[in-house]
């Protein structure tokens, strides 16, 4: 009897328990349970129902903490014992992130772009661009239902202060100007120019707009958020040349059939080349002279040819020095193309945060140049150069300190870097048609006054490559020409505002 009686009682007090443990949420006037729970938004001494107005809550995560005195010391229930697992996913955030943010910023970037020709032996370069860019990016989170984003930014720059423009055509062995050969058709040399400028690039511009989607922190490692995205960028700057000073100089590398040395080793092994020097005679001939070499002593100086009769001038090709005050470059360049990114986010505490973003691209390459003192070449668009889809690749890094200064603003500083490359694009330089058609005209002049078959016979070549650019539409194209590299490092400082 007495095992029944405890059995009983163990039995009621198990039943009356759960009304206990519910009695500090359940809340009747002046019930003598009031004291220990309330339904104020103030803390109270045992127990607070309060909402979390840190990072999280700023984005839409309602995150809500309930904690009361009775329910933190409930053992069982209905169904036995309590999960205490449960009670603390009270703490967990309730909503994913929701509505619009927006992001402004300015960034001061030092950048560096060039481009070089494969086989025309150039290499163009502006050195230390710096930038002033301020940006602006929208996103739209859509919430619960679609954890999803869009985001859509735009950008807008001017070149600060000036910087340098290197035009090299020197350290790729130069270009081609004329292969000479004698009477009987031995090539006798190629005449080749090699020219160096240096000149102050200002009051250059950028302008460029990004549009994306994503899957809002898909994954998750940790602590560490991750929102995966397919875009589009566009990337468009302008950059000139001003005060361009600069030499050229064309040497002539001459080969066993001719009659002079041109071109020596030095010590070290260091080559030196003698400026090309052509002499004429007053009977039509001419001679490119060296230095001559007596019983295996060379001249040191160049020597004026033992067979020239009536000597009437000396020419020296293309070798000068040149002031270009006016705009010497002008270019126009866009990357624009598809790229897939992924964005990492880590909330250090209530007030602070670390994002950062991972960004690879196939932009299309495309630039346009003028260069106005060549008088060879039409205006205003002198060259251009085009790649095609996958030629080109970006890759863009970003990392950011965020921290609050109000429920819905947030400071923002970081760093950004972008790197575009593509390989092998065509070249096409567009030629000016008046300047051609008068020199050709030329040219039959001096071909009908000749009596010289040689000569007669170097003008025609001369006539023939023009009349191929002619046919050509006055357009020369070279395929797998062209290597560019544009990058660039900012300081960016910004704010963030959730609406």
């Amino acid at each position: 009897m007495k095992k029944i009686c405890n059995w009983l009682l163990n039995a009621s007090i198990l039943a009356v328990l759960p009304g206990i443990a519910g009695a500090a949420g359940t809340y009747y006037n002046n019930s003598v349970y009031q004291r220990y729970g309330t339904n104020s938004m103030n803390n109270s001494k045992y127990g607070a129902t309060m909402n979390n107005r840190g990072y999280a809550n700023r984005y839409g995560q309602q995150t809500t903490t309930t904690t009361g005195y009775r329910q933190t010391r409930t053992i069982v229930s209905n169904n036995g014992m309590m999960n205490r697992q449960n009670m603390r996913n009270n703490t967990q955030p309730t909503a994913r992130k929701q509505g619009f943010v927006f992001d402004a910023g300015i960034t001061h970037e030092l950048a560096y772009w060039d481009f070089n020709m494969n086989t025309a032996g150039s290499n163009l370069h502006y050195d230390d661009l710096l930038w002033n860019v301020i940006d602006g990016q929208a996103t739209y989170y859509f919430g619960d239902t679609t954890p999803m984003q869009i985001k859509v930014g735009a950008r807008y720059g001017l070149q600060f202060d000036e910087s340098p423009m290197v035009d090299d055509d020197i350290s790729q062995g130069g270009y081609g100007v004329m292969t000479w050969t004698n009477e009987n058709g031995d090539v006798l040399g190629y005449q080749t120019g090699h020219a160096l400028s240096v000149g102050t690039s200002k009051d250059g511009s950028q302008l460029g707009f990004n549009a994306s989607l994503g899957l809002t922190d898909f994954f998750k490692w940790g602590p560490v958020k991750m929102t995966p995205s397919v875009g589009y960028r566009y990337l468009k700057y302008k950059l000139s040349t001003k005060q361009n000073y600069g030499v050229t100089l064309d040497i002539f590398e001459a080969t066993d059939e001719h009659a002079y040395v041109t071109c020596i080793s030095g010590y070290l092994g260091e080559i030196q080349c003698d400026p090309f020097l052509l002499f004429y005679s007053s009977n039509g001939a001419v001679t490119i002279s060296g230095r001559e070499v007596n019983e295996g002593v060379l001249s040191d100086v160049i020597v004026v040819p033992g067979n020239m009769t009536n000597l009437v001038g000396v020419g020296t090709g293309g070798t000068y020095y040149y002031e270009q005050s006016g705009t010497s470059h002008e270019y126009e360049t866009t990357w624009a193309g598809p790229y897939v990114a992924l964005d990492f986010e880590y909330a250090i505490d209530n007030k602070n945060a670390v994002t950062g973003g991972l960004e690879l691209g196939l932009p299309v390459y495309t630039s346009e140049g003028n260069q106005p003192y060549r008088y060879d070449w039409a205006h205003p668009k002198s060259v251009e150069d085009s790649g095609e889809f996958g030629d080109a690749i970006h890759l863009g890094l970003n990392a950011m300190w965020k921290t609050m200064v109000s429920d819905s603003t947030m400071l923002t500083v970081g760093f950004t870097y972008d790197y575009y490359k593509v390989s092998d694009a065509t070249a096409k330089t567009f030629l000016s048609s008046s300047y051609y058609t008068d020199l050709y005209e030329a040219y039959e002049d001096a071909y009908d006054a000749s009596t010289d078959e040689s000569e007669k016979a170097m003008l025609e070549d001369e006539m023939d490559v023009i009349e191929g650019y002619r046919a050509a539409g006055w357009k020369l194209e070279s395929s797998k020409e062209i290597n560019s590299v544009y990058r660039s490092m900012g300081i960016r400082v910004g704010v963030n505002v959730k609406f």
